[in-house]
């Protein structure tokens, strides 16, 4: 089954201009965001937090539309620390989503 990670569906929910305020705030480029959200490159540990903490005030600021990226979503090494586990609980799993087809959605008449 083909899955969407929450960076990605993240991206797929900001605008141009929300998505180069994330990467201002966090210091990096957009390119860069999007190179996350295709799952080419992974998060120093620095960076997770940064996108972290900066999607939780961009979560508030636009009323839950956007989704928080926790930090255990794009780096491996915060998945497997007992500390974000502890802190984090089931969100310091990786968040994917399963990709429906319109196709496969039944439409109610």
């Amino acid at each position: 089954m083909k899955t969407i990670s929450v960076i990605k569906n993240w991206m797929s929910l900001a605008t141009s201009d929300e998505q180069e305020l994330l990467a201002h705030r966090c210091g990096t480029s957009r390119g860069y965001l999007y190179q996350l959200s295709g799952g080419h490159r992974q998060a120093s540990a620095d960076l997770g937090a940064a996108i972290e903490r900066e999607t939780k005030a961009m979560a508030k600021a636009s009323r839950g539309r956007l989704p928080i990226v926790y930090r255990t979503d794009i780096v491996s090494a915060c998945r497997a620390c007992e500390f974000a586990q502890k802190c984090l609980g089931e969100r310091a799993l990786i968040s994917e989503f399963p990709i429906v087809e319109i196709s496969t959605l039944e439409v109610e008449s």
